[in-house]
């Protein structure tokens, strides 16, 4: 194939389609329309003598051939990108762009206050809107660049992706101070089960983390509650003997009881994700530093 008569902007359709599945969807993230997106594949089509996507129930499903060149398409658009960004420079004190962040309500909760109190000082121009990604759809979302960066646990495989941790915490059992095991130092497993649990998850129905350690002791729990929200659990604790297993930060400036578990659960361990065609970026990368430093603040005040 001649590239000197070949239109580049072609293999960032194809990269988007690959990644949406979807000619609608993909025109949004380029800013195109979608009889645009479905000329610039019957080029593609044409230019590789290939449908290299076929319509189906579950989407554009790319060929064989799409399969074979997508690595290729996307390392040639990463080096594209990388170069273009090396040669342009970020001015926070200037800049007038907002970063889109994945994030769960504790999160936001630690991180926000104090990035925002940042932003608000050296970088007045900048926005941040911080919503929860599906994790199943992290990578993805970064891939199109519908988000910049994702907080979440080091659970992530797709090689395209760039993390670094931020934070660690100890799980703890958390009572109100008039609760009848308030004054005790510590507890044995059977007091913990004697105890009403609640449980927060924006899911109806699944496990936790702690309900998962207890199942390979063969231990159930009775959850007493199921909320959507940790925002509502220390009204919750404060006006009931239910007991929440939850980080230590969740007591933070709160006049909770804290105590020891009476059994093994690994610490919160969390990433911070973002894509590697924007490892270079002198946007991403600033405030890739400033959550980074700012999430050291957090940890060394936890």
């Amino acid at each position: 194939m001649n590239l000197s008569d070949k239109d580049l902007n072609l293999f960032v359709v194809f990269d988007v389609i690959y990644t949406e599945r979807n000619l609608t969807k993909s025109g949004e993230v380029l800013g195109i329309t979608q009889p645009a997106v479905s000329n610039a594949l019957s080029r593609l089509r044409e230019n590789f003598n290939d449908e290299l996507f076929v319509r189906t129930s579950k989407g554009m499903i790319p060929t064989p051939v799409a399969q074979n060149m997508v690595k290729d398409v996307r390392q040639a658009l990463d080096l594209i990108r990388n170069s273009i960004s090396e040669s342009e420079s970020f001015n926070p004190k200037t800049a007038n762009t907002t970063f889109k962040i994945s994030i769960g309500d504790t999160s936001e909760y630690r991180l926000l206050p104090e990035l925002i109190k940042n932003i608000s000082r050296n970088a007045p121009g900048v926005g941040v809107e911080s919503y929860l990604t599906p994790r199943h759809e992290t990578p993805k979302e970064l891939a199109a660049g519908n988000i910049d960066f994702a907080i979440d646990p080091p659970i992530h495989i797709d090689t395209s992706l760039r993390h670094e941790k931020i934070y660690e915490d100890q799980y703890v059992l958390v009572i109100n101070k008039k609760h009848p095991f308030a004054k005790k130092k510590k507890i044995s497993l059977d007091e913990y089960l004697s105890l009403s649990h609640m449980h927060i998850s924006k899911r109806s129905t699944g496990l936790g983390h702690v309900d998962t350690e207890l199942n390979k002791l063969g231990i159930i729990r009775r959850i007493g509650l199921r909320a959507q929200h940790y925002l509502v659990a220390p009204y919750i604790i404060e006006q009931s003997n239910l007991a929440i297993t939850t980080i230590k930060s969740f007591t933070k400036g709160r006049d909770f009881k804290v105590l020891p578990l009476p059994f093994k659960v690994d610490p919160l361990i969390l990433h911070l994700y973002w894509h590697g065609n924007k490892n270079k970026d002198p946007a991403n990368k600033w405030m890739r530093e400033l959550i980074l430093n700012t999430y050291g603040k957090i940890q060394g005040k936890k």
